[in-house]
């Protein structure tokens, strides 16, 4: 628990507090002594004297009512007599009962003698009565009504003794009173000065020295306190001012020595940085800037104008930015060619201080890269566009030829025109007739390969159902599936499958893949067709349980002229153009091809097309017998 030392500001406010609380104390309990007082005095002055005035006429007045009896018995009736006799009795109890109140309620010890005595002439009055002695009656009753004046008079008295009494002690309650209330505010207005010149003027002080130290003035003299807790703030005030001090000079001294490093590190760097304030004048500027605009290197010094600088040198400098709020980090990029050929990047960035901060790099080579780049692109292009029109031209020539071998192995295979004599003839023609038709649909598919990577395949597009050209390619490899002894499955085309696209196209599509699927799966296997569709999308499935290949076997499937197996004694013959030609056609009808396979699993290759809405509905196909 804290301490309260005699020089604390608590021990001066307790101080303060418990002398006014204790001259309330006194006020409130000599009050409370004075008010019982003065109610004992009203209650002795209102319940015994008054009452006691009271009951004492009364009974005076009982007797001079058993007087007025006493007379009229004198004159009355015999027969009223017995009446006027119960009265006189009753009024003479009613005296005794009153008399005997106004004893009870007496308080000063003449009032007692004096009705003491009233008794006595009460008593020989009583007995006179009886006897007949009307003197003796008229001299005691004269007594008897003088000793009640003078009781009244002791009473009156005595009254106005106890009424003068409460006024008196009234009178003293509200000068005393008064005083403590005077004495109370003349005590609090010595606590409130005594506080303000302790408490109050030493805070002011204290505050008006923090609000300069706030304000950067940290020379400012902060008073010397005493012993209290406003002498402990200050003095902490003093401690911190020292320690902020202390730490300005060492931001200073530090800031002065990153400001080194920094002028020291823009000189080594081999890009140009320019630093512009919020007052849009330039702060720093290296050499290597200078090096770059040696004309304008009147303007490139630290005060100078930057907007000077963006008349002088034009666009070159001139924010492409909207610095919508402080410390914006929106960049402002821009090329430009400098009048020794040199090629320069300017990026101005905003600061947090709403100015900005330019950097000016050499990237010449990266230009001269990226123009070495173009025009290898554009050669390569050219290349690509010189390929493919050598491809198409020799495809026609090669052709041409071609066709007069296929026509003439045909006519010599088939003796149209007589035995050839020898049966050997006839097979050599076959085998020329086979080779020829192989070459051509060799030609055919790099002419047309050649005409996608060109972008000159044309496609008749048209609403077609995809089920008719599906139903086709399975009647067309179903004999090859029965001679190489596997099974067809196709499932899927019970409902139309609408698309657009050309027809050819499609089918060679989907017999490039089966002719694939067939090629490399061993008897006893299986060829799965699929066909899935949803509101967007068809995707055909044709998978195998063939041979399989792995993620790199894929890729060079699909690469053109790409053969898996490239042995000279490779076991599957092929050019490498039927998967990369089927995958141009698909993505020409805007669809897409996607193959997952497993080394002796087997290959499943997805072909998905844009679902299209057709006019008029198709009926079933009969897809039976494969």
């Amino acid at each position: 628990m804290m301490q309260i030392s005699r020089s604390s500001i608590g021990a001066k406010l307790l101080g303060a507090f418990l002398a006014m609380a204790a001259v309330i104390a006194l006020l409130g309990v000599y009050s409370f002594l004075l008010l019982a007082r003065s109610s004992a005095m009203v209650i002795d002055t209102f319940d015994r004297p008054l009452m006691a005035v009271s009951y004492a006429r009364a009974a005076n007045l009982d007797f001079s009512q058993i007087e007025q009896r006493v007379l009229q018995r004198a004159t009355a009736k015999r027969n009223e007599r017995a009446t006027i006799d119960q009265e006189i009795v009753a009024l003479t109890s009613s005296f005794s009962a009153d008399l005997a109140v106004a004893e009870e309620r007496s308080t000063e010890i003449d009032e007692r003698r004096e009705i003491d005595w009233i008794k006595a002439p009460m008593e020989g009055w009583v007995a006179a009565r009886h006897s007949g002695d009307s003197r003796k009656m008229y001299s005691l009753a004269h007594q008897i009504d003088e000793a009640f004046d003078l009781l009244v008079e002791y009473y009156t008295d005595h009254t106005f003794t106890y009424r003068q009494a409460a006024v008196d002690s009234i009178a003293q309650f509200r000068i005393v009173i008064g005083s403590g209330v005077v004495g109370s505010l003349l005590l609090a207005l010595f606590a409130t000065l005594f506080l303000t010149r302790k408490i109050a003027h030493p805070l002011a002080q204290a505050a008006s020295a923090a609000d300069r130290v706030a304000a950067g003035e940290f020379e400012t003299q902060i008073p010397v306190g005493g012993s209290d807790e406003i002498g402990t703030l200050l003095r902490s005030m003093t401690s911190m001012q020292n320690n902020i001090r202390s730490m300005v000079d060492q931001e200073k001294t530090r800031a002065a020595s990153a400001e080194g490093r920094l002028a020291d590190a823009l000189e080594t760097s081999d890009e140009g940085v320019m630093l512009v304030g919020p007052d849009d004048r330039l702060i720093t500027v290296n050499s290597q800037l200078r090096a770059y605009f040696p004309d304008a290197l009147d303007s490139l010094v630290p005060g100078a104008p930057y907007r000077v600088l963006v008349a002088e040198l034009g666009s070159m400098f001139e924010d492409r930015f909207e610095q919508e709020t402080s410390g914006g980090t929106r960049i402002s990029t821009e090329e430009h060619r400098l009048p020794d050929g040199r090629w320069v990047r300017i990026s101005i960035s905003p600061t947090s201080d709403r100015g900005k901060i330019v950097f000016v790099s050499d990237f010449t080579k990266i230009k001269e890269r990226e123009e070495n780049y173009k025009q290898a692109k554009h050669e390569a292009e050219a290349a690509s566009a010189a390929k493919s029109r050598f491809l198409a031209n020799m495809s026609h020539e090669l052709r041409t030829p071609l066709n007069a071998i296929i026509g003439f192995s045909e006519i010599i295979s088939g003796q149209l025109f007589g035995s050839a004599g020898n049966p050997r003839y006839v097979e050599y023609a076959r085998d020329i007739l086979g080779s020829g038709r192989h070459l051509l649909d060799v030609i055919n598919s790099v002419l047309d390969l050649s005409k996608t990577e060109a972008g000159k395949m044309d496609l008749r597009l048209e609403q077609i159902d995809l089920r008719e050209v599906l139903h086709d390619c399975a009647k067309m490899v179903a004999d090859q599936c029965r001679d190489a002894g596997l099974r067809l499955n196709v499932s899927g085309l019970h409902d139309r499958i609408p698309v657009e696209g050309e027809t050819a196209k499609l089918r060679q599509i989907f017999l490039n893949l089966l002719s694939n699927a067939i090629k490399f799966t061993e008897p006893g296997g299986e060829i799965n067709v699929e066909a899935v569709q949803d509101d967007a999308q068809v995707r055909v499935c044709v998978s195998d349980t063939g041979i399989g290949m792995s993620p790199t076997d894929i890729e060079v499937a699909l690469t053109p002229f790409g053969q898996v197996d490239n042995r000279l004694e490779r076991k599957y013959e092929g050019t490498g153009l039927g998967l990369p030609l089927t995958k141009s056609l698909v993505e020409l009808h805007g669809g897409s091809l996607h193959i997952e396979s497993t080394l002796g699993l087997g290959t499943s290759v997805s072909v998905r097309l844009r679902r299209t809405t057709m006019g008029a509905k198709l009926g079933s196909l009969a897809l039976a017998g494969y």
